[in-house]
């Protein structure tokens, strides 16, 4: 597998070179790098594996990508109890597998997505939004025992040489989106994609995953936990990933973890029945709540929250509000905005070099290689200097019409930027709203910042005459019953006196 992808570099920097893409001495470079391939025995499976990393190799990628992820991915968590829980459990599962004396480095992100993945040299990561959905310690470990997994059985490691090749297909596509549709278009692109850091952690192999899956449920017997556990947290993840495609409108309802894994419903019948059989263990649902009860609940205060079709960032202290009809969706790098009839908006951050005219910075440097028409100066609610244009960008393999915006962020050479369009084109209606979009960015007020306090997960012991549908409506967050439902799993474990559950509450 390893050698089947160095070919493949080989003949894609072969074309990047006779295309004049690469030069000599860089293509020289390469060559010896793919000549420099290892061999190295599997700790998990004892066999003989080829690949361009050493061990120490992976030690040294993993801590240097390790900052990116976390730029990326939001962050690491700011609730301590519940990073050095993740830790404890990550350590606890990782002295039990093939690597127990290797040190590794297990991460709590700022991130609602419910997500966990690996680099090389033992960095593990779980997202908040993980954590939350669990629904004992034994779940948790299944999670981290599946990416201890994917690091013994060198699935990093082997990932990362296809990732060499991923890179230089990212690099070609963003040279083609800027070709197409300037640089701005080139980061819609990625935006809309993934960037490198998202697509590095996609894309192990069926027999990968599975491998990884006996390699938990091995680790977790080891441990004493239920190996049954990563069943149900399987199952878990698919419920909750239905319910926010519901909420989001979208058709997808992989989960992020199984989207950065196969695409299949099998590993949660695979899973169970490599779990039976075995020895069952403890669950540890109660220490388990205990660590989470404070939790932050979907967005933080770093991002910044979604409240209906406004965006209210109060660490920053701004908010703006989109058209009606609009879906905002909340990423660590970019506030996305979908509406049904096909309108879309991007919004993010972006960093002059030397431009401090908002006009300037707009068409010379975020914009430089198309000529932006109707470009003009504007203001926003409270006197920020901005600016707007009208240019092309390339929407989902399409031409479209788009207007760029960008507004001064207070900061010393920031801006904060926005890409609104329309598939195939953009009426005087969608101009006016677009530009009301912009113009409404402003400082927050007192009501703002009451609004934009986080939800916390709360751990509450159900009194008699409680019921599903009275702690349902305790929920603070919207679709409240359904996130009820999916929090505690109450398809399996029904609601009764005495058991503990979680309520979502603002705090």
């Amino acid at each position: 597998m390893a050698f089947y992808a160095f070919y493949v570099i080989a003949i894609v920097i072969l074309i990047l070179h006779f295309t004049g893409w690469l030069k000599r001495n860089n293509l020289e470079w390469l060559v010896l790098v793919l000549a420099a391939c290892a061999q190295v025995r599997n700790p998990a499976t004892g066999e003989l594996q080829y690949t361009s990393m050493t061990p120490q190799d992976e030690v040294r990628i993993g801590r240097q990508e390790h900052p990116r992820v976390l730029a990326e991915f939001g962050g690491e968590a700011k609730d301590t109890k519940a990073r050095a829980y993740v830790q404890e459990i990550g350590q606890k599962v990782k002295a039990v597998s093939e690597l127990a004396q290797q040190p590794f480095t297990f991460t709590l992100l700022d991130s609602d997505m419910a997500n966990a993945f690996a680099l090389p040299g033992g960095y593990v990561y779980v997202t908040r939004g993980l954590l939350a959905l669990a629904d004992d310690e034994a779940e948790l470990a299944g999670v981290l025992g599946h990416e201890i997994g994917h690091v013994t059985a060198r699935h990093t490691a082997q990932r990362y040489d296809r990732a060499m090749l991923g890179q230089l297909g990212a690099i070609a596509a963003t040279i083609a989106g800027g070709i197409l549709a300037g640089e701005a278009g080139a980061q819609l692109g990625q935006a809309l994609g993934g960037t490198l850091a998202t697509a590095y952690v996609q894309g192990f192999s069926r027999e990968q995953e599975l491998e990884a899956d006996r390699l938990g449920i091995r680790y977790l017997a080891r441990a004493g936990y239920d190996p049954v556990a990563m069943a149900s947290m399987l199952d878990a993840l698919e419920a909750e990933s239905r319910l926010r495609a519901r909420i989001e409108g979208q058709k997808d309802t992989v989960p992020d973890w199984l989207r950065s894994h196969p695409r299949t419903k099998d590993r949660v019948r695979e899973a169970a029945a490599a779990a039976a059989g075995k020895e069952s263990g403890r669950r540890e649902r109660e220490r388990f709540l205990a660590a989470i009860d404070g939790l932050t609940f979907g967005e933080s205060p770093a991002q910044g929250f979604v409240r209906g079709t406004r965006f209210v960032h109060p660490e920053l202290d701004f908010r703006f509000e989109a058209p009606p009809g609009f879906t905002l969706i909340n990423r660590p790098n970019a506030v996305i905005g979908r509406a049904g009839d096909g309108r879309f908006l991007q919004f993010d951050l972006g960093e002059a070099k030397g431009s401090v005219d908002p006009a300037t910075y707009l068409q010379q440097e975020w914009v430089p290689k198309q000529r932006l028409e109707r470009v003009r100066s504007i203001a926003t609610q409270d006197g920020r200097r901005g600016a707007l244009g009208l240019g092309r960008v390339v929407f989902r393999n399409k031409p479209a019409a788009a207007m760029f915006a960008v507004v001064e962020s207070g900061r010393p050479r920031q801006f904060y930027r926005f890409v609104l369009l329309r598939e195939g084109g953009l009426s005087s209606a969608d101009l006016a709203a677009y530009e009301a979009t912009v113009r409404s960015l402003r400082r927050l007020d007192a009501a703002d910042r009451a609004e934009a306090r986080p939800y916390r997960i709360r751990i509450h012991t159900v009194r008699p005459g409680e019921s599903e549908a009275s702690l349902a409506a305790r929920m603070a967050i919207p679709n409240g019953a359904e996130w009820f439902a999916v929090l505690n799993d109450t398809t399996r474990r029904p609601v009764r006196p005495g058991e503990k559950v979680k309520l979502v509450v603002r705090e």
